[in-house]
């Protein structure tokens, strides 16, 4: 039997819980991270099955989770960062 695969070849993921949690949590990521398109590229899939998993046409994996949330960590270790050298900047004046 062949396996589902997606028009960007991977495997469709099955089973996964579809829970208002996860899929609204995908959502607060994409809007902190600047947009779908950015989420999508955390998640390493095109902006179409990110749209899916929000709405709740696709599951959300833990893998899904997990890289969304490792986006978010990038993304706020950037920010803390600036933060820092506008203290500095204050500071130096």
């Amino acid at each position: 039997m062949a396996a589902d695969n997606t028009c960007a070849g991977k495997p469709a993921q099955k089973g996964h819980p579809l829970k208002v949690e996860r899929m609204m949590g995908l959502h607060t990521a994409a809007m902190m991270l600047g947009g779908i398109e950015k989420l999508a590229d955390a998640l390493t899939i095109q902006e179409r099955g990110t749209r899916a998993k929000i709405s709740g046409e696709r599951g959300v994996s833990n893998d899904d989770l997990l890289a969304a949330a490792a986006a978010l960590d990038e993304r706020a270790d950037r920010v803390r960062a600036h933060a820092e050298k506008l203290r500095q900047e204050a500071q130096a004046a």
